[in-house]
C-alpha cells in the first residue's frame, strides 16, 4: 500500500509477495483493492456467532451444559421469531471464545478451573529447608487385630529439595492430629529405627486440613521453632502430591483387596474376595517400599536417590531436641479429669498401672500420651499440673514393673509403721506425768513411832508371804486318799526353825 501511494509499486513487487505466502497475483490485487476500501490491511472478520455474556449466564445455570444451553437458545430464538443457531455452531463459538480452563471452572468449580492454569516452578532449595506434609487414605482394606476389616491412613512429610520420604505414620480408621505428630516425631529423629535423615526443617507446609491446622499440632510445631505455611491449593504443595500418585501406581494398586481394581461388572472388581492382609503386614510392607523409595528410586531432576541426595547435601542440619524432649513436646491430652482406682487409671477402655501410685487411689489427674504409642501413657495431677510419672497396661506390666509397684507398697507401709509408732512413744512421753496412778493422801501418813523407826532403820521386816505350816484344808481328807510325802514340809519346817 505504501508502495502504491508513493508510485513506486510495481509488477515485481506483487510477484514476490504472491511467491512468499503462497497464492496467486491476481489474490495480491484483491487485497491490495480491498485494503484501499477499509483503510486497513488487517483480514476482515467473517460475520458468525459469537458467545456474549448473556449466553455465558446461560452456561454458568446448566454448570456448563453445552446441549441443554442449546435448547435453551432455540427456545428464546423462537419466541423471538429469530432463526436459532445450530449445536455444531454453539460448540465451534465455544471453542473459539472460551478457554478449556473457564469451561472446566463452569462445571466442576474453581479448582478444576486452576488446573488449566500455568505455574511457575519452585526455586530449588537445601535439605530440611521446606518440608511437605499431607493425609493419604490407602486404597486397601486391612485386618485388624480384632478381626475387623477397616481402612488405613498414611500420614508422611517429604523433603522438598530432595524428595526424600522423612517419617510416616499409619492410622487405623481415620487420620488425626495425633497421626500427623507421630509422623513429625518419626521425622526428625535421626538414631534407629529412625534416620539417617532428620533434624528440624526450616518450613513446613501442609494444606488447610483441621488436624494440620489444629490448636496441639500448631503448638508442637511453634515450640520447635519451625513456622507453618498452609498452602490455598493442593498444587502449591506439589511434591508431596507427587509422593500420593506415585504410591498409588508403585505400592498400593500391588496390594490385595485394592479398592481401584478394574472392574469385572458394576459391582464386583478384580480381587475383592481375595484374603486382606494384616494390620502388622500392611505396616510392614509399607516400611519397606519407603526404604526402597528412598535407596533405590532414582530421580530425574537430581541423577541419585532421595536419600543419596539428602546425604550429598552439605547443608547444615538444625540439631533436633532429644527423644525425651521430644516426647515432651508432642504429649497429647484430652483434658478429661481421671482418677486412680484400685485396678489403675482407667484410659481408652484399658486400664493402666501407675509406676508411682501407691497410696495415692482417688486422686485426680490429667492423662497425656504419645499418639500411637498406646501402651504408655504420663500422669499430671489435674490441679497444678505437677508430673507424677508414667503408667504401663496392666495386662502388659513387665516383671519389673511389678516388683517396683510391690516393693513401694511395703515400703509405703513400712514408712507409715515408723510414722504411727514414732506418734504413739512421743504421745506417751508427752503424757506420762498425767497417766501415773498417785497414792491415796491417808495411804501417805506415818505415825510418829513409825517415822523414827524408818530413820533409825529399825523397821521390822515384813512377815514372810509362804505359809509356816503346811496347807490343811478345813474338810477332813477321806481314808482311801494317799498322802504325798511329808519330807518337803519337814526340811521346811527345820528352815525355818
Amino acid at each position: 500500500m505504501r508502495l502504491r501511494q508513493s508510485g513506486e509499486l510495481k509488477t515485481a513487487h506483487v510477484k514476490l509477495v504472491a511467491e512468499s505466502v503462497g497464492v496467486s497475483k491476481r489474490q495480491v490485487w484483491r487485497w491490495l483493492a480491498q485494503a484501499e476500501e477499509t483503510g486497513t490491511v488487517e483480514k476482515p472478520e467473517r460475520r458468525r456467532f459469537r458467545i456474549t455474556e448473556e449466553t455465558i449466564d446461560v452456561l454458568a445455570d446448566y454448570r456448563g451444559n453445552v446441549k441443554r444451553t442449546h435448547e435453551h437458545l432455540v427456545r428464546e430464538a423462537k419466541k423471538a421469531g429469530e432463526k436459532p443457531i445450530g449445536l455444531t455452531t454453539l460448540h465451534d463459538a465455544i471453542a473459539r471464545d472460551l478457554d478449556p480452563g473457564f469451561m472446566a471452572g463452569l462445571r466442576e468449580g474453581i479448582p478444576a478451573a486452576r488446573g488449566f492454569d500455568p505455574a511457575f516452578q519452585r526455586p530449588a532449595v537445601a535439605r530440611n529447608e521446606v518440608w511437605e506434609g499431607d493425609h493419604k487414605q490407602a486404597p486397601t482394606v486391612v485386618m485388624m487385630p480384632d478381626n475387623k476389616p477397616s481402612n488405613v491412613w498414611v500420614t508422611w512429610f517429604e523433603d522438598r529439595g530432595t524428595s526424600n520420604v522423612m517419617g510416616w505414620a499409619v492410622t487405623a480408621g481415620s487420620a488425626h492430629r495425633g497421626s500427623v505428630l507421630a509422623a513429625v516425631r518419626a521425622s526428625v529423629l535421626r538414631e534407629p529405627p529412625y534416620g539417617p535423615a532428620g533434624g528440624l526443617p526450616h518450613l513446613v507446609r501442609v494444606d488447610g486440613g483441621s488436624d494440620f491446622m489444629s490448636k496441639t499440632v500448631r503448638r508442637t510445631f511453634g515450640l520447635l521453632s519451625v513456622p507453618m505455611h498452609k498452602v490455598r491449593s493442593a498444587r502449591h504443595k506439589g511434591g508431596i502430591e507427587r509422593l500420593n500418585r506415585t504410591s498409588m501406581t508403585r505400592f498400593f494398586a500391588d496390594l490385595p483387596r485394592y479398592t481401584k481394581a478394574p472392574k469385572l461388572d458394576h459391582r464386583r472388581r478384580v480381587g475383592d474376595q481375595d484374603p486382606p492382609l494384616t494390620f502388622e503386614a500392611f505396616v510392614d510392607l509399607l516400611r519397606k517400599w519407603v526404604d526402597e523409595y528412598n535407596t533405590q528410586h532414582v530421580l530425574k531432576r537430581t541423577g541419585m536417590t532421595p536419600l543419596q541426595a539428602w546425604l550429598s547435601d552439605p547443608t547444615e542440619i538444625r540439631p533436633e531436641p532429644s527423644p525425651q524432649e521430644l516426647r515432651a513436646l508432642m504429649l497429647e491430652s484430652d483434658n478429661k479429669v481421671h482418677k486412680i482406682t484400685s485396678h489403675g487409671v482407667e484410659f481408652n477402655k484399658r486400664y493402666y498401672m501407675p509406676e508411682d501410685g501407691v497410696g495415692r487411689i482417688g486422686l485426680e489427674l490429667r492423662v497425656r500420651w504419645m499418639p500411637h504409642h498406646d501402651h504408655e501413657i504420663d500422669l499430671y495431677t489435674y490441679r497444678g499440673n505437677r508430673y507424677l510419672g508414667r503408667a504401663f497396661l496392666s495386662d502388659e506390666a513387665s516383671e519389673d514393673l511389678r516388683t517396683k509397684v510391690l516393693n513401694d507398697r511395703d515400703e509405703h507401709s513400712a514408712d507409715l509403721r515408723r510414722a504411727l509408732k514414732a506418734s504413739g512413744e512421743r504421745k506417751r512421753k508427752r503424757h506420762l506425768p498425767s497417766t501415773q496412778p498417785e497414792l491415796p493422801v491417808r495411804a501417805k501418813r506415818m505415825t510418829e513411832q513409825e517415822a523414827r523407826a524408818e530413820l533409825e532403820g529399825t523397821t521390822q521386816p515384813a512377815p514372810p508371804r509362804r505359809r509356816a505350816q503346811p496347807y490343811q484344808p478345813l474338810t477332813p481328807i477321806p481314808p482311801t486318799w494317799t498322802r504325798p510325802r511329808q519330807t518337803p514340809a519337814t526340811s521346811t519346817e527345820d528352815e525355818a526353825s
